[in-house]
């Protein structure tokens, strides 16, 4: 239980620790002043929009400087993301449903900030940003060029739903005569969400998927491994059963393992955190030689062979990252099929003199079972990773005579392929 304790703990920990690590990549910053200032901008897994950004002109600086949204007019991180600054009002009413008020506590307050906003589109007709805080995520769209944002609003009560916004996009796309049927539908139906309210700027400017993929980060989203290695598998009567009591002791084996799997990226540009899906196959062993400490006396052995089918779910996180060197770290649940051949309990010279034994206690084998697994590892090229998990213990046989239950360890290498999301 105590290996559980620490499996959970270290999979809170990780992100923590992983603040300490940076992520620089080629950037550059607008001045106040207009002028653009390459360099090197320390691009992390942001949940919010950044409040501040660590930027130094060379790779090999070791002082980076700190710039705020009153500092700069905006900051990009080439080929992937850019923000803008932004001075104005936002609004503060929460939107989550166990935040919303009442609605005679209809909220309509508004803070003035200087905050940094990300750039979701900047087309020919219509601008579109996000800022997200820890109240909610808010939409600004404005006319290009040079038009000043405004939030799209968007209220909720406990009782009603305010919104404003599709009105917002609709009078955009009226002044920029865009405002068809199909669009008219379309924003009618539509979500304060990302997805929705891009693809309805998308419309009014005439971007299309490939060519708005041209512009941003496209790739690559997933990757899949496939790999091969050794699995350790102890297997152990219970202290209390009669199969110990008897004499039969722990077994460890060592036997080939193989799996494959896909990796989904939360951020493909950062690919810090990533979501595992993984099957296997591996191989393992029991065999106790023992004199029986009870009647007959006699040389035992107790054998099997076990071949286990495994699917699992993983979070993984990687607290050093950079293109061709990550480490990381995480955990997840494993579910096993198991099947068992080759079968024995009896003397070890095999001449059936024990076959009354075996015929009295018989195995109670499991099916199946499941089990927590921690996993770390390290990538040392775009290809290529050295990894290892250790599984919390797994039932073997269904109490009675043996009560045998295995811990599995895995140590392998596994090559990645790649896949640009289209």
């Amino acid at each position: 239980m105590r290996k559980v304790y620490f499996l959970f703990l270290t999979g809170l920990l990780i992100p923590f620790l992983s603040n300490a690590q940076s992520n620089y990549k080629p950037g550059y910053l607008v001045t106040s002043k207009g002028d653009t200032v390459k360099g090197f901008i320390d691009y992390r897994e942001w949940d919010r929009t950044p409040t501040v950004v660590n930027f130094k002109q060379d790779a090999t600086d070791n002082d980076p400087k700190k710039y705020a949204p009153s500092d700069i007019a905006g900051f990009g991180i080439t080929g992937i993301e850019s923000y803008r600054t932004y001075a104005g009002r936002i609004s503060m009413d929460p939107t989550s449903p166990d935040k919303v008020k009442t609605e005679a506590e209809r909220d309509t307050s508004f803070a003035v900030a200087t905050v940094f906003m990300k750039e979701l589109e900047k087309g020919p007709k219509v601008a579109l940003y996000s800022y997200k805080d820890d109240i909610k995520e808010r939409f600004f769209a404005g006319d290009t060029p040079g038009g000043e944002p405004k939030e799209l609003i968007f209220r909720v009560t406990r009782t009603t739903t305010e919104n404003t916004f599709q009105k917002q996009l609709s009078a955009l796309a009226l002044i920029h005569n865009e405002l068809n049927d199909n669009l008219i539908v379309y924003i009618g139906r539509s979500e304060y969400t990302e997805s929705d309210i891009l693809k309805i700027v998308s419309m009014i400017n005439h971007v299309s998927k490939t060519d708005y993929n041209k512009s941003h980060y496209s790739g690559p989203s997933i990757n899949f491994f496939i790999g091969a290695g050794v699995n350790v598998n102890t297997t152990s009567p219970s202290n209390s059963s009669q199969a110990y009591l008897a004499g039969a002791r722990s077994y460890t084996s060592y036997l080939p393992q193989g799996s494959l799997g896909i990796n989904l990226f939360a951020n493909p540009a950062t690919k810090k955190l990533q979501f595992r899906v993984e099957v296997g196959i591996g191989e393992a062993k029991y065999k106790s030689l023992y004199t029986g400490k009870v009647s007959p006396y006699a040389p035992t052995e107790i054998s099997y062979d076990n071949l286990a089918l495994s699917g699992s779910v993983q979070v993984l996180y990687n607290f050093y990252n950079t293109d061709n060197f990550k480490v990381f770290a995480g955990g997840g649940l494993i579910f096993y099929k198991l099947s068992y051949s080759n079968v024995y309990f009896g003397s070890q010279n095999h001449d059936g003199s024990q076959a009354l034994i075996a015929a009295n206690n018989p195995f109670v084998f499991e099916k199946g079972d499941n089990a927590f697994m921690f996993r770390a590892g390290v990538q040392f090229t775009r290809n290529l990773v050295i990894t290892g998990s250790y599984q919390t213990p797994v039932n073997n046989t269904n109490g009675g005579y043996f009560e045998l239950s295995s811990t599995v360890a895995q140590v392998g290498l596994n090559y990645l392929f790649e896949f640009k999301r289209k």
